[in-house]
C-alpha cells in the first residue's frame, strides 16, 4: 500500500480555517453536512469504530467493481479532506480518548439514533462538563423526541414520512420511490444552516449550545407551497406523472441511443410555437395537442427518439426552448459546464487511486474551497490525531492498542 503524503491538521485557508470539528457522524446526512465543513479548511476528525465502521463504507459502487472496507465510491464522495481515526467505542476506556477530543473540538456532530451517544456518556450535558463552549449538532430520521424517536429508518422511509412518495409517480399507479434519499440529502443543508447560527450566537456570547435536527421536518419543507395550497383550498396535491401544471409540454421524452432521455418544458405559446419549429411536423404536434396530454407526449417522443440528445438540446435552447439532457453519471464527468466551473477534484486515494471527487456548489470570493485530500482509510489518520491533536505519546497509543481501543 502506498504512502500518501501526511494532511495538514492546522490549514491556514478556507472560511472554517480554525474550526474543530469531532465527527461521529454516520451514513450520509451528517457527513454530507460536516463534508462543507472539511472542504473549506475546519480540520474535522471522523471518529470511528473498527469493530462496526461505517455502513456507508460496505455500500458500492466499489472501484474496480471489488468490495473492500475502503474502496467505496459512496463513502468516499461524502469524506474529502477529514481525518480518520479508528477507536472501539464499545469499550469503556475509549474515554481516555473521546474526553480530549471533546475538549479540543468546538463542534461534535453525530447523526445516531437518539440514546446512543447517552449509552456511550457523550449527551450533550455530559459534553458540556468537559467543554461548556461546545456546540453539539445531532441529526436523526425522526427527531430526538416525540413518539417515534428511537425507532430505526433511513432515508426511503424519511422521503416517504416526509410526504414525498405520495406525489411522486403517475395518478393510476401506485407511488414511486424517487431515485436516493432526499431526507440525507436534504437535512444536511438545514443542518449547516443551524450549526453555522449557533456558532455566531457562541461567537458573541461565550455560550455553547445542542442543535438538534430532524431530517423528516427538514424534507418536509419541500412541500411547503403544497401544504399552504392544502390549507387555503382544501385541494390535495396528487401525482400526476411529468406533467405540470400551466405548461403546454412538460416531460421527459426518447432520444436516439442506449436510455437516452431528455426534458424538455414550453410554457407559454411562443415557446410552443419555437419547439414545434424545433421537432417539425407542426400540424402533426397540433392536433395531437387538441387531442391531450397523452396524445401530445406520444407525439413529440415519435419524433424525439430520432434525435441525438445533445443535439437536439442545443436546438431548443438555440430557440429559446428550456431542454436538458438526461445526463448519466458519465455525461457528468465529462460536461462542460461542470469543467469550466472546476467543480470535480481529482484526489488521489491510496487504495482507490485517482478520483473526480464533488466539490462545493458555492463558490467564495475571498476564501476559496479546497479539497485537500482523499477520504480516509479505516484509522488512517488515527496516530496523527492521538500525537499532534491530542498530544499522546507512543508509549500510550502503544498501550490503547494492547487493550483494543484502537486499532
Amino acid at each position: 500500500m502506498s504512502a500518501q503524503p501526511k494532511p495538514a491538521v492546522t490549514p491556514a485557508t478556507g472560511i472554517f480555517a480554525g474550526l474543530k470539528v469531532a465527527d461521529f457522524t454516520w451514513a450520509a446526512a451528517g457527513p454530507i453536512a460536516t463534508k462543507q465543513l472539511s472542504d473549506n479548511g475546519a480540520t474535522v476528525v471522523k471518529v470511528e469504530s473498527f469493530k462496526h465502521p461505517d455502513s456507508i463504507r460496505l455500500g458500492g459502487p466499489f472501484i474496480d467493481d471489488k468490495p473492500g472496507i475502503n474502496r467505496s465510491g459512496f463513502f468516499a464522495d461524502f469524506h474529502s479532506s477529514k481525518l480518520g481515526m479508528s477507536v472501539d467505542m464499545s469499550n469503556p476506556d475509549a474515554m481516555e480518548i473521546i474526553r480530549p477530543l471533546i475538549a479540543w473540538a468546538d463542534v461534535v456532530a453525530e447523526s445516531f439514533r437518539p440514546g446512543v451517544m447517552a449509552k456511550w456518556g457523550l449527551d450533550f450535558e455530559s459534553l458540556r462538563k468537559i467543554n461548556p463552549r461546545i456546540i453539539m449538532l445531532s441529526s436523526s430520521l425522526y427527531g430526538a423526541d416525540g413518539p417515534w424517536a428511537r425507532h430505526p429508518g433511513y432515508g426511503a422511509q424519511g422521503q416517504a414520512l416526509a410526504g414525498l412518495h405520495g406525489m411522486t409517480g403517475w395518478p393510476d399507479r401506485a407511488p414511486a420511490m424517487p431515485k436516493g434519499a432526499y431526507s440525507d440529502s436534504v437535512s444536511p443543508r438545514y443542518a449547516l444552516s443551524a450549526l453555522l447560527a449557533a456558532l455566531i450566537h457562541r461567537e458573541r456570547t461565550g455560550e455553547g449550545q445542542h442543535v438538534e435536527l430532524s431530517q423528516i421536518e427538514a424534507t418536509s419543507q419541500l412541500l411547503a407551497p403544497e401544504l399552504l395550497a392544502y390549507q387555503v383550498t382544501g385541494e390535495q396535491a396528487t401525482r400526476s406523472g411529468n406533467r405540470k401544471i400551466g405548461s403546454i409540454v412538460h416531460g421527459v421524452y426518447p432520444c436516439a441511443g442506449e436510455e437516452r432521455w431528455i426534458a424538455i418544458e414550453a410554457v407559454d405559446e411562443t415557446q410552443w410555437q419555437a419547439l414545434c419549429a424545433v421537432l417539425g411536423n407542426a400540424d402533426v404536434l397540433a392536433r395531437a395537442r387538441s387531442e391531450g396530454d397523452e396524445p401530445l407526449d406520444n407525439a413529440i417522443a415519435a419524433l424525439t427518439v430520432r434525435l441525438d440528445p445533445f443535439e437536439l438540446m442545443a436546438a431548443c435552447r438555440k430557440a429559446g426552448v428550456p431542454a436538458g439532457v438526461a445526463n448519466k453519471g458519465s455525461d457528468l464527468l465529462e460536461d462542460d459546464v461542470f469543467i469550466a466551473r472546476k467543480h470535480f477534484w481529482p484526489l488521489e486515494h491510496a487504495e482507490m487511486g485517482r478520483l473526480k471527487y464533488n466539490g462545493p456548489a458555492y463558490r467564495f470570493e475571498k476564501t476559496p474551497s479546497e479539497l485537500r485530500f482523499a477520504s480516509p482509510r479505516l484509522g488512517e489518520h488515527t496516530e496523527q490525531v492521538m500525537t499532534e491533536i491530542l498530544g499522546f505519546d507512543d508509549a500510550a497509543i502503544a498501550r490503547f492498542r494492547e487493550e483494543g481501543i484502537l486499532q
